[in-house]
């Protein structure tokens, strides 16, 4: 809109919020949300606020799966490279090499408020085996000695059923909602800022990277994103369901 209009972008900004005060919102991504949808969104979503109040949300294992590749995902508007001509720039990877199918790899992890499961990297062509192995490595779960945690899990629910006392099942878990499951929010776009800034030579080489990174997240960082968890489901109440930009 600033190049549009020939005006800065500060200068935008202070036209919007203070004298049209209206609010820029971020474009996002998701599934549409009708009506129907909002309404059983906002209804789970007051259930699982109430399961909260005990605390439990710190104890619960929020769990995803994501599709990494070798090539950068880096976004040229910003990721601006400073150089003193074109060619300077390119040596910096201006231009990264792209191809139709690249070669990728399907990460399956989870995370409470101060632990987190290892990185599980699920075979080309295999499905519904990444919770098996995860109860298979349970053991080695860097999580505090004793603790069995909730899980968020909405796939075989056999599997989880037999690994913790507890879980949120697929029917009290609001559908469409990326933006109540901490992997989703946060982590996920934490580590593909830290690991996809780049093309890899191998898929041996992005895993090598994934867990690297994984394994600097730190407990700091987990509990900020499960004290998120409970704002997130109030922002969605307010929102009567809809989608949200801002909590608090």
């Amino acid at each position: 809109m600033s190049k549009e209009y020939e005006i800065s972008q500060g200068s935008i900004s202070t036209i919007v919020k203070d004298k049209l005060e209206m609010i820029p919102y971020r474009m996002q991504k998701g599934a549409f949300l009708n009506q129907k949808n909002e309404k059983f969104r906002m209804k789970k979503a007051r259930k699982l606020l109430a399961g909260t109040q005990d605390g439990s949300h710190l104890t619960t294992l929020f769990t995803d799966e994501k599709i990494f590749t070798v090539e950068s995902n880096k976004n040229g508007q910003n990721h601006p490279i400073i150089a003193t001509d074109y060619q300077s720039a390119c040596e910096k990877e201006k231009i990264l090499n792209k191809t139709s199918h690249p070669a990728s790899v399907m990460v399956f992890a989870g995370i409470t408020a101060d632990g987190k499961t290892p990185l599980i990297f699920v075979d080309p062509g295999v499905k519904g085996v990444a919770l098996s192995q995860f109860s298979q490595q349970k053991p080695i779960m860097d999580l505090p000695a004793g603790r069995r945690p909730r899980s968020s899990c909405q796939r075989d629910s056999r599997v989880v059923s037999r690994q913790f006392s507890e879980f949120i099942s697929a029917a009290d878990w609001p559908a469409s909602s990326p933006d109540l499951n901490p992997m989703d929010y946060a982590v996920w776009i934490y580590l593909t800022e830290k690991v996809s800034s780049k093309n890899y030579p191998s898929i041996k080489a992005l895993k090598t990277a994934l867990i690297k990174k994984w394994d600097e997240i730190d407990d700091d960082y987990l509990r900020a994103v499960i004290d998120a968890y409970p704002k997130r489901l109030k922002a969605v109440i307010k929102a009567k369901g809809g989608r949200f930009e801002n909590y608090s």
